[in-house]
C-alpha cells in the first residue's frame, strides 16, 4: 500500500509538514509505503474551466505549465491521499485548492 500527502503550506518544514511527518509515523509502523509532496514553490495554477479533461477523458490536465498533472499521476497510483493545508482566512491555501479543482 501507499498514502500520498499533498503538503499545501507555504513553508516546507512548517507545522502543516509536521502532522504529515506524524500521520507517516504511524502509517509506516503498518508497513504503509508514504510519500509527501511539497507544493509551494511549483505554483499550481488553478483550473481554467477548458473542459477538455472531460472531452479527452484521459485523467490529465490539458494545461502542461505546472505540477498538477504529476500530482494526478501520484494520485491514481496511490492507495490513499492526504490533502494537508494550513488555514489561511478559514480557507485553504491557493496551492491546495488549485490542486482540488483540477
Amino acid at each position: 500500500m501507499k498514502v500520498v500527502a499533498f503538503n499545501g503550506s507555504a513553508r516546507k518544514d512548517g507545522n502543516t509538514s509536521m502532522l504529515i511527518n506524524y500521520v507517516f509515523e504511524e502509517l509506516e509502523k503498518e508497513g504503509i509505503e508514504t510519500e509527501q509532496v511539497q507544493l509551494a514553490g511549483e505554483h499550481p495554477h488553478g483550473c481554467i474551466a477548458c473542459y477538455k479533461c472531460f472531452k479527452n477523458k484521459n485523467r490529465r490536465c490539458d494545461v502542461e505549465s505546472d505540477c498538477i498533472n504529476e500530482c494526478i499521476e501520484k494520485m491514481l497510483a496511490a492507495d490513499g491521499i492526504i490533502l494537508a493545508s494550513p488555514t489561511y482566512f478559514a480557507n485553504l491555501s491557493t496551492e491546495i485548492k488549485a490542486l482540488i479543482d483540477r
